[in-house]
């Protein structure tokens, strides 16, 4: 099945997080079954986050596409790049974002799973 028609999400401040996250989703809602959540393209530009928060009830994995990414996994900070893949699963927390000097958008590939 050929997918055209996908939607875009902007959502500010996601999680407490700094400006806006577009969420262009691979999958409408209606195609996925009840275990998905979401499976979607992130856009963060230069500055933007999705703040810290908690898991519950859904596990999360991230593929960084493209730029840099400041990631909090439970506390501990670190650089992500393009490849690099982060899971978070139910009951832990984690931020992302692109540092307000960045050169670039911070492109990402997120899957959320209920568990």
């Amino acid at each position: 099945m050929l997918i055209k028609n996908s939607k875009t999400d902007i959502c500010a401040n996601r999680f407490g997080g700094d400006g806006d996250i577009i969420i262009e989703h691979y999958l409408d809602e209606s195609l996925l079954n009840d275990s998905v959540v979401m499976y979607a393209k992130l856009t963060l530009k230069p500055g933007c986050n999705l703040g810290y928060h908690q898991h519950t009830g859904n596990n999360e994995t991230i593929v960084v596409l493209r730029g840099t990414a400041e990631y909090n996994d439970n506390g501990t900070p670190m650089l992500l790049h393009p490849g690099d893949t982060v899971h978070c699963p139910s009951g832990e927390s984690h931020s992302i974002g692109n540092a307000k000097d960045a050169a670039e958008d911070l492109l990402l590939q997120a899957l959320i799973i209920k568990c």
